[in-house]
């Protein structure tokens, strides 16, 4: 299994659920968060005391999938959250080792 964390720009969110779900995506996580320095869009950055550093929002995207569909959510979110501008976005792939359904105990490939 493996674990996919996005980090997108917020106006591109309903495009890429919309593109995860077509893909056979079932369920995610979505998050807002702030992107830091280099991560942040410069035409959409703002000066924070509380950061110290110019940030701008973000939406956090994590899902879990099978490893044969890793490639193919990828580039289902690579081509929903493309803007052409700096501050696309970043993608991280992880391996899960473990997982389980803390409501029915299903464990493995059955949890998710």
């Amino acid at each position: 299994m493996k674990e996919i964390k996005a980090y997108i720009r917020p106006e591109r969110t309903d495009d890429v659920i919309l593109a995860l779900e077509k893909e056979g995506v079932t369920g995610m996580t979505v998050i807002n968060a702030c992107a830091l320095a280099e991560w942040a869009d410069p035409d959409k950055t703002a000066f924070s005391v509380k950061y110290v550093e110019k940030y701008c929002q973000v939406v956090k995207l994590e899902l879990i999938c099978h490893v044969n569909k890793e490639e193919v959510i990828i580039n289902a979110i690579c081509k929903a959250a493309y803007t052409g501008h700096p501050g696309n976005g970043k993608i991280f792939s992880s391996d899960i080792d473990k997982a389980v359904s803390i409501r029915t105990g299903a464990r493995g490939k059955s949890a998710i």
